[in-house]
């Protein structure tokens, strides 16, 4: 990267970078220092923002501060007494506070469309290494290679120290590099290709509804965001189809083992009937930021010997830990991304692990939640300007259907590396 490329930024953006990397290729540590690291550059960055008065001035978004009101709230729990567990509901605090510092640098530093490509550029490429890293990990010793064998237990999983965590982070990505593939009308092959890896290595690790959303992400790309484009759309659906069939042939058939499952929710429905419990038990006040594992032991319906340190839903953990007002925050913070997706396909990864938080916790894993705030910022601050309701009057046309679509005005001179986001018929030169 040219040195011009490198003073064109600001250091909060390399440091917002450098943090959620640092989150992700951590991600499979299971020392005590690793989760704490990546929170602490996350902060690091918000404090190199400082430096910048620019990036602070004009007040924080509506989505800031409801973001900003969990980590409160939970500080009200500590200081009133309503945290069964003020360690770790102290930790939930600053953990939630970084993400907090997240989404509002990456909404401040990515204003620009040149900002936000090269942030897009720089997470494609970060995912693009992981996925060739888990498509070849499981051969890593026949290879000899075994410095890259992962201490992850699930093969495929890359730095992640389970499957459904990867396949998380790949929802976030794999809309990322379809559009630096076809962004402009123009293919560019190379992150196609880095594309159809990623989505092969998620089918490969076996996550059952990891699986489900990377071909749904596929399919919704092929048959909406390339409409016009008649080869893009076979290219798209053949890289669907390409992978599904790939990680058939291939694998040990883990995937097709783990949907036959009798109970595809493997001790998961129990966990959900004793949140509902919990919730039942505390709705407003709930049992303290960060302390669900602390809580759960006295409503456990099932014993396995093994702990339960997280409620596999983000949404019903949120509730549990922070009560009712705690779930209207994120419920109305993801509510207002929806809003203002318009026609930013890059960002289409967000709502897809919005739904992969009803069976697992993205937003309780820094690698994964770092930079579901960071792309959640940059959508933010590319949404079309007018609010919720100019969103809500634009409207297209999908398979018989008129949907809100959220595109602005198209502009006299449209930006050569943001012109995707505006229309999907626009060519390159």
């Amino acid at each position: 990267m040219s040195r011009s490329i490198l003073s064109a930024h600001p250091a909060a953006l390399w440091a917002l970078l450098a943090a959620c990397a640092a989150g992700t290729l951590t991600a499979w540590v299971e020392a005590s220092w690793a989760a704490p690291l990546a929170v602490a550059l996350l902060l690091l960055a918000a404090l190199a923002a400082t430096r910048e008065p620019r990036l602070l001035s004009g007040g924080l978004t509506t989505p800031a501060w409801l973001l900003g009101a969990l980590p409160a709230w939970g500080l009200l729990q500590l200081l009133t007494g309503l945290s069964v567990y003020n360690n770790a509901t102290l930790k939930a605090i600053t953990y939630w506070s970084a993400l907090t510092a997240a989404f509002v640098l990456s909404a401040r530093l990515c204003a620009s469309a040149e900002r936000r490509h090269l942030l897009l550029t720089a997470f494609g490429s970060l995912a693009a290494a992981l996925g060739w890293f888990a498509l070849i990990q499981p051969f890593a010793g026949v290879l000899g290679l075994p410095f890259l064998i992962s201490a992850a237990p699930d093969a495929y999983a890359a730095s992640f120290a389970n499957r459904n965590m990867y396949a998380c982070f790949a929802e976030l990505a794999l809309p990322v590099l379809l559009w630096l593939g076809l962004r402009n009308g123009v293919p560019r092959w190379h992150w196609l290709v880095h594309a159809g890896v990623l989505a092969c290595s998620v089918l490969l690790s076996g996550s059952r509804s990891g699986a489900l959303l990377i071909f749904s992400e596929c399919v919704l790309f092929a048959f909406v965001f390339t409409r016009g484009q008649r080869l893009y759309w076979k290219l798209a659906f053949g890289a669907a189809a390409a992978a599904l069939l790939a990680a058939v042939a291939l694998s040990d058939s883990s995937l097709l083992v783990r949907l036959q499952y009798g109970d595809p929710l493997v001790f998961r429905k129990q966990i959900y009937l004793s949140g509902m419990d919990m919730l039942a038990d505390r709705p407003l006040a709930g049992f303290g930021l960060g302390a669900f594992s602390a809580a759960y032991p006295a409503y456990a319906l099932f014993d396995n010997g093994r702990f339960v340190n997280l409620a596999h839903n983000d949404w019903l953990q949120i509730a549990v830990e922070a009560g009712l007002p705690g779930l209207a925050l994120l419920v109305t913070f993801a509510a207002l991304l929806l809003a203002a997706l318009g026609r930013s396909r890059w960002a289409y990864g967000v709502p897809f692990v919005m739904v992969h938080a009803i069976f697992d916790f993205p937003l309780h894993r820094i690698g994964v939640a770092a930079w579901f705030m960071v792309l959640a910022g940059a959508l933010w601050a590319a949404r079309p300007r007018g609010g919720v309701a100019h969103l809500a009057s634009r409207r297209v046309r999908v398979a018989g259907l008129r949907l809100p679509s959220g595109e602005a005005p198209r502009p006299l001179v449209p930006s050569p590396v943001d012109a995707s986001d505006r229309s999907s018929t626009t060519r390159g030169h």
